[in-house]
């Protein structure tokens, strides 16, 4: 019987929530931010349902326990005064996020991918269109961009046989076989590349006296079915990003239509939000959103989808392939294998220049022994000067600055704590330093935003 992903997760992301606000109800009050109080007269708490959010669906996870919780702990310090309307988060895509953010529908867009990164392939921006298209006097400096979350990305797989006779033994994969299977050179799970890195994966045959006459690899003779973003992502482009750095050149288009030069997929599409027709086997599978990848892998025996860890943790019904890092070591998905990842990046640290670039974003492919190599930030994106914008008023602007701030704070009350409940790692003290200056760039009619 089919599964719905999409149904379990939302009632594991509300159950969470729900968790999240239990746990943090019995914390001293001591411990809350001055960004947690309202009064009856500055008008924030009116101004919540004016403010809509959504994006990146790798926050979708984050976002949706967070908001409950922010407004149940500001009920707790302010009382009848604290905003209560402050809708969910639409998880509809890394890109849409930018877009929504920039024709002014979301004040606050979320991806994986900061606005004005740069397509190595072609050298333009993976959002020129984006910020051409609202206007000549729009350009990336009118945004601020706020790192919210770090997460790894999940390969998980739907081998129920394997599942079952080796339960303690997830599948291995590494750079070269992954590409295999996202450019169609890899069309089996029993492929010898993939047999060669999984020895524990074996059917053994021994004699009456005990002694070992053969073995084979237990990898099935199963379709490799690649799940994959069909709309723009920023989960994608942590993933393509990886294959680029770890795999290189060894991941080529092999099938597709759009494969006419059959020229190494790296040079083609690196670093992008999308798979393309051409740019993907025949048999993959295209599905929206982190939850549409996860319930195709759920629903597909052979499938493999790349997701953030939380789809994986929250319903726990599929494991997630093991990965042989940069250091060649094995590496499973946990949040001590994500934060080791991103510490390896520790010397260069994201930071956003006057052009309104992020650099220093990308953090997969880690050298540690212990680091999963397929981690990210995500991050969230405000119009700098939402009168400027006429984005929404003051307070609206205001009660965006403290819910970020509020959201990237590690305190037991406070935001990061809840995306660790939720399977994401709690930013390190660097990044969550660039968060704060990020914020303070945030102003109304040319005055700064001042937080309570």
């Amino acid at each position: 019987m089919k599964k719905t992903l999409r149904r379990n997760l939302g009632v594991a992301i509300a159950t969470i929530g729900l968790l999240s606000t239990m746990a943090v109800s019995v914390a001293n009050a001591s411990t809350l931010t001055g960004d947690l109080t309202f009064t009856s007269t500055d008008g924030l708490a009116a101004a919540a349902s004016s403010i809509n959010m959504g994006g990146s669906s790798f926050d979708e996870p984050f976002f949706n326990a967070a908001i409950p919780v922010y407004m149940t702990q500001a009920a707790k310090e302010s009382g009848s005064s604290a905003p209560t309307g402050l809708g969910l988060y639409s998880p509809t895509g890394s890109t849409a996020g930018k877009k929504g953010v920039v024709a002014g529908t979301y004040q606050v867009g979320a991806s994986d991918v900061p606005m004005g990164t740069i397509n190595q392939a072609t050298g333009t921006s993976l959002d020129s269109s984006i910020i051409t298209g609202a206007g000549p006097s729009t350009t990336l400096s009118n945004y601020v961009q706020i790192p919210v979350v770090l997460g790894g990305v999940g390969l998980m797989y739907n081998l129920p046989s394997v599942t079952k006779k080796f339960p303690k033994n997830p599948v291995i994969l590494n750079p070269a076989t992954l590409a295999g299977i996202y450019d169609g050179s890899i069309t089996k799970w029993n492929d010898t590349a993939i047999c060669k890195l999984n020895p524990a994966i074996v059917t053994v045959k021994k004699n009456a006296a005990g002694k070992v006459t053969s073995s084979k690899c237990a990898l099935p003779d199963t379709t490799v079915v690649p799940v994959f973003r069909a709309d723009g992502s920023g989960t994608s482009y942590i993933f393509m990003d990886y294959l680029n750095k770890a795999a290189g050149t060894s991941f080529a288009i092999t099938s597709g239509s759009g494969n006419s030069s059959n020229k190494p997929l790296g040079t083609q599409i690196f670093p992008n939000t999308t798979f393309s027709q051409g740019q993907v086997p025949n048999a993959g599978l295209g599905a929206q959103k982190n939850a549409g990848v996860a319930n195709d892998v759920e629903e597909t025996e052979g499938a493999i989808g790349y997701v953030e860890y939380s789809y994986i943790l929250l319903q726990k019904t599929l494991p997630a392939a093991q990965i042989v890092n940069a250091a060649g070591k094995t590496v499973s998905l946990n949040a001590t294998t994500i934060a080791a990842g991103a510490n390896d990046f520790a010397a260069t640290p994201p930071s956003e220049g006057t052009d309104g670039v992020v650099k220093n974003f990308s953090i997969v492919n880690g050298s540690g022994k212990g680091s999963y190599p397929i981690v990210g930030y995500s991050w969230a994106i405000v119009p700098q000067d939402f009168k400027t914008w006429n984005t929404g008023s003051k307070a609206a602007e205001t009660l965006v600055a403290m819910f970020l701030d509020w959201a990237t704070n590690l305190s037991a009350t406070a935001g990061q704590n809840v995306a660790k409940q939720q399977g994401y790692v709690p930013l390190p003290n660097y990044v969550r330093t660039l968060a704060a200056s990020q914020i303070a760039q945030l102003k109304y009619d040319g005055t700064p935003i001042v937080l309570n």
